[in-house]
């Protein structure tokens, strides 16, 4: 799957599914989410869109490491998806640290026939509101689709625009910080990554 650079508007609308992230590296949980969102939501594209650097969080390793890595994976998992399934490039052409905000307004006025519905982890409902940069905004305008992690327990209050993706939901308890800790102390990843990834990280010398 190649980065999508493209910015002209669709002559249809189309719902579209942002999956924002590091990234670094991808691993199974997120492959899994993807997954999850294939079966339990209908939509027409599922956008990944690694990020840059963000106010809360250093990421360090360059986009460019990072989309190659995810094309590996999209390519083993979802090569023949029936909903493509594709990397966006929007949040890593933009100079400056990355919000949510910034790529909602940035989206919207690239493809303003298209329904973007931003794909969470149903731990993160709780911050949005408080936490994030303009986070009540996103809280009353944004899509939301969230995957209710099990025993994840999710606010009785939800925001105004949200689906919630639980139907059979498989969850791994893994992190990109916990595989890069295990990377630093010698072992390969597997079976938390893919063994091309892997191999692309040694032979990148990546996370040592």
């Amino acid at each position: 799957m190649s980065t999508k650079k493209n910015k002209k508007t669709h002559p249809t609308a189309r719902r579209v599914v942002i999956y924002g992230g590091s990234f670094n590296p991808p691993h199974i949980g997120h492959a899994i989410a993807v997954e999850a969102v294939l079966r339990n939501f209908k939509c027409d594209e599922i956008w990944v869109m690694p990020s840059s650097e963000r106010r809360d969080k250093h990421i360090g390793t360059s986009g460019k490491h990072r989309v190659k890595m995810l094309n590996i994976l999209i390519k083993e998992f979802f090569e023949h998806s029936k909903i493509p399934v594709k990397i966006i490039a929007l949040e890593l052409d933009r100079p400056g640290l990355t919000t949510t905000y910034d790529t909602k307004t940035e989206l919207e006025r690239l493809y303003p026939k298209n329904g973007f519905y931003f794909l969470i982890g149903s731990e993160l409902l709780w911050d949005i509101r408080y936490g994030w940069v303009r986070g009540n905004e996103l809280w009353n305008s944004a899509n939301f689709l969230a995957i209710r992690k099990p025993e994840t327990k999710v606010p009785n209050k939800l925001p105004p625009n949200i689906k919630l993706a639980d139907k059979d939901i498989v969850w791994v308890n893994i992190s990109s910080t916990i595989i890069r800790n295990f990377i630093k102390k010698g072992y390969s990843g597997i079976p938390y990554l893919l063994p091309k990834i892997s191999a692309y990280i040694k032979k990148n010398g990546l996370y040592r």
